[in-house]
């Protein structure tokens, strides 16, 4: 005698528990789809006082420093303004590697005497994003005391 397996259609739903199709979850991370890290968690991770970084567009090289880091792009303050959707190539070491790519000014604002500009990275080396990574994961990690 042979028993005819059950298909989950078969089963009937449960009252009261249908999917809201609707639904839209929160994100945690409120409209950034990557985990970002400040220069507060940052810098002492790598115990320097700060992280230096040179960009460059045309007509444009000044050094500045990371404000915050992301596998997709940073914050930096400089001391000029840059164009939105300006194309630059940023520099910049964390502890001994070193981090070079082309990226595209995402946004700036005004702040602290300066300009915090908003900049993605474009074709970013696999080995950087990795350490990037590494880097944003390791904040989350606490020491056993």
């Amino acid at each position: 005698m042979t028993k005819e397996k059950g298909k989950w259609d078969d089963i009937p739903s449960l009252e009261g528990l249908e999917v809201d199709w609707q639904f839209e979850p929160e994100n945690p991370l409120g409209k950034r789809a990557l985990v970002r890290i400040s220069r507060s968690d940052l810098y002492p991770l790598l115990e320097v006082k700060s992280i230096p970084i040179k960009v460059v567009a045309k007509n444009f090289d000044e050094k500045g420093y990371v404000v915050d880091l992301a596998q997709s792009g940073l914050a930096v303050l400089l001391h000029s303004p840059l164009a939105e959707s300006q194309p630059v190539k940023v520099g910049f070491f964390l502890g001994q590697q070193k981090i070079v790519s082309r990226a595209v000014v995402r946004n700036v604002r005004a702040e602290q005497g300066g300009y915090r500009i908003g900049i993605e990275f474009v074709d970013l080396n696999k080995d950087n994003a990795s350490f990037i990574v590494g880097l944003i994961s390791s904040k989350s990690y606490k020491p056993i005391a």
